[in-house]
Parts: C-alpha cells; structure tokens; sequence
C-alpha cells in the first residue's frame, strides 16, 4: 500500500521527526549561549537508550524475515537471524582484544555506514519509494545518476555524526575512543594514543603508532580544517547531485544537524541522536512491517505504538543487557566511572550493529520490490520469490 506508506511517514515527520528536529535546535542554542551542561546529563540519553529506542531498535531483526514475507515467526525463518547475530557478533568482539584500536575505527565506519543506510531510506519515502537506498528521491534522473544522488546522502548523513564532533571536539572525541579502547588496551586511558590500542606483540604496536599518528593529524589545526571542506564538498555534492529532486526539507536537517554536532557535546549530541533520530526512524519503518501496529500509526496513536514495540523488544533487550553485564565482568580493564562505562556500552553496540546493518540491506533490497516477497529467509540477498501484488492504490503527491 504504497499511497498509505506515504501517509504514514508524512504524519511521523509532522509528528515525531520534526519535534526532534526543533528540539536539536534548541539544545543548539542553548549550548551557543555558553550553557554549560553538567557532565552526568549528558550520558543520561545513552542511559536511557538501553530500554528505550536506542538498543531496542535492533532487538526485533529476527522477527524481520518472517514480517517482510507476511509469514508466521516460526524457528526456522528465526533461525538465521540468530545465526548471524552469534557469528558476526563474535567476530567484531574478538578485535576488541586483539587489537582495539582497529576495532574502534572499524565501528566508526560501519556506523558511518548504517546511519546513512537509514536517513536515506526515510528519505525516499518521501517520494513513495519502498526501497530508499535503491531508489533514491530523485524524480526523472537516469539510474546512475541517481544511484550518485543516493550514495551522496548516505555517505554525507552518515558523516554529520561522525566526523562533526571530531572537528569541533576533538579531544572529547578522542576521551570516548580512549574508554572504549582503553577497556581492553592496558594501560590506554586517555588521548591520542590510548585511542589506538594496543593489540599485543609487535603488531599490535605497530597498529597502536599509526592510528595514533592518523588521530594526531587529523586533530591537528590543518587536519580540521581539511574535514571541515571534506564535509562542506559532501553538502554541495549531495545537493547537486540531488538537484532534481525536492531537497528544502533535507537541506534544513543537514544544516541542523552540523550545528546540533558542531555545538553540543559530542556523548550528548549522540546519544540524543542515536536515540530520537536514527532509532526513531527505524522503529517507525519495523512498526509499519507489524500488522498490529499499522493500524495505530495511521492513527498517530504514537504512545500505544511505541508501548508495545517495547514490549515486543524487551525480551531480547533484556538478553543484551545481560551480555553487556557479562562483558563487564569478562574484559580486563573495566571501570565503574561513566566514560569507561559508555565505552563497554558501545563495544556492545559494534557487536550489534553488524548483524543488524546486513538485516537493514536486506529490508531495503526487499522492500525495494513491492511485487515481491521473501521466501523462508531474506537474510540471503537473493532469498526473494514473486508474489502477485494488487493494483497499487494511486499515490499521494510528494511533499
């Protein structure tokens, strides 16, 4: 029902993205005007994030085989998905021991990766397309072009969040690197170097020495300023080649979020961002798969949707808290002050998220197929099978 998904999303956007967008704003300037936001606040949206949105948006991707075939649940369409988690979950934790520092850039990466995946995906469904990071919103482009406009959008929104808050907070960014390296790393409490790691023997020295001198250039004066063209030329990129399509409403998030990143702390700015955001938007697009909660968010009844998405969610939420206890009692250098506790938390995180970004590929690939539907699994790119579809219903115009 693709005029109906279209329906859905613009009212999200009027009811649920845009307060977001307002409320970034205001952080903005409450920042700007030199308030000074006690350390302790800022890790609460991180804190939060463990129950609410931020970690249990990804807890219902074992459903995600069976809702994208609207199929029962059954073990062996979740069977893969566990699978998946378990293999890929320990081979991202096991670099965390062995080389950290490696680990820690890794992750930056892949969240690069997933954070674009997601904003371009809602920024297609702004022009009805079911697949956003295969169709991207560009009325009347030839099909590499647009596939140039989509990989703009998703290369720049994956940016904003990484690589903003090294430009204008440079040392906290490399404090958080330090925490979460520095779990595993002994001895690697704070800068430059202990963001690199250490990996043990002469290879993980060696690896230690130049993420350390990768991290002191690009935190150098010249090295920001180099970033910051590098992320202006990705915003004059993305707008040109976008150009035919509507950008006033993309143009005005991005310009938010590099002040919202350029200005607010960086674990506050994340943690909001991570949370009301990136989670949002995605468990927006997972309600829409639920037969259940379809109907309440055509309605806006948003507190019901998100009342029993979390208690769909908590089961496996629970299971990762658990897993995040049992780091805490498993790494060597584990601390109890609050970086040291964020770091754990977000190597926790690299762990999730890349299951949960080759589940999110596999929605955009499907979805991007509205005459199609997943066979036993999607989680392989080519597990989908023709399904007659009805005649869609004519589309509202985009906005």
């Amino acid at each position: 029902m693709p005029g109906t998904d279209i329906a859905i999303w613009r009212l999200a956007r009027q009811r649920l993205f845009l307060p977001v967008t307002v409320l970034f704003v205001g952080v903005s300037v409450v920042c700007l005007a030199g308030v000074r936001i006690p350390e302790a606040l800022q890790y609460v949206p991180f804190a939060v994030g463990m129950v609410v949105l931020g970690l249990p948006h990804g807890a219902l991707d074992h459903l995600v085989p069976a809702r994208l075939a609207s199929r029962p649940a059954t073990l062996r369409r979740i069977a893969p998905v566990v699978a998946l988690y378990g293999l890929l979950g320990t081979a991202v934790l096991g670099p965390w021991w062995a080389a950290p520092g490696v680990a820690f850039l890794f992750f930056i990466g892949l969240t690069w990766l997933h954070w674009g995946q997601g904003d371009l995906y809602v920024e297609g469904q702004r022009f009805g397309h079911p697949g956003g990071s295969e169709r991207p919103a560009r009325a009347g482009a030839t099909e590499p072009a647009a596939r140039a406009g989509a990989t703009a959008m998703l290369v720049l929104r994956g940016a904003l969040p990484m690589v903003v808050p090294l430009i204008a907070f440079p040392q906290v960014y490399l404090a958080v690197a330090a925490s979460a390296t520095g779990v595993f790393a002994p001895g690697g409490g704070s800068g430059a170097e202990s963001g690199g790691g250490s990996g043990g023997g002469g290879g993980g020295t060696g690896n230690a020495t130049l993420i350390s001198d990768a991290a002191a250039a690009l935190t150098s004066t010249g090295g920001r300023i180099g970033l910051a063209l590098g992320v202006g030329a990705l915003i004059a990129a993305t707008i040109i080649l976008n150009r035919s399509a509507r950008l006033v409403r993309p143009t005005v998030e991005t310009i938010v979020l590099v002040l919202f990143f350029a200005t607010v702390p960086p674990v506050l700015a994340l943690g909001l961002y991570f949370c009301l955001w990136h989670s949002l938007r995605h468990v927006v697009r997972l309600c829409l798969l639920d037969p259940e909660l379809r109907s309440p968010l055509r309605q806006a009844r948003y507190g019901l949707v998100f009342l029993r998405f979390t208690r769909q969610a908590a089961p496996v939420t629970l299971i990762a808290l658990v897993i995040l206890v049992s780091l805490f009692f498993s790494v060597p250098h584990a601390g109890t002050d609050l970086p040291s506790l964020l770091g754990l938390y977000l190597v926790l995180i690299s762990a999730r998220t890349a299951p949960h970004v080759v589940i999110v590929a596999v929605m955009d690939r499907v979805q991007a197929r509205p005459s199609t539907q997943a066979r036993e699994s999607p989680v392989s790119a080519a597990a989908i099978t023709p399904a007659p579809a009805p005649a869609p219903a004519p589309a509202p115009a985009p906005e």
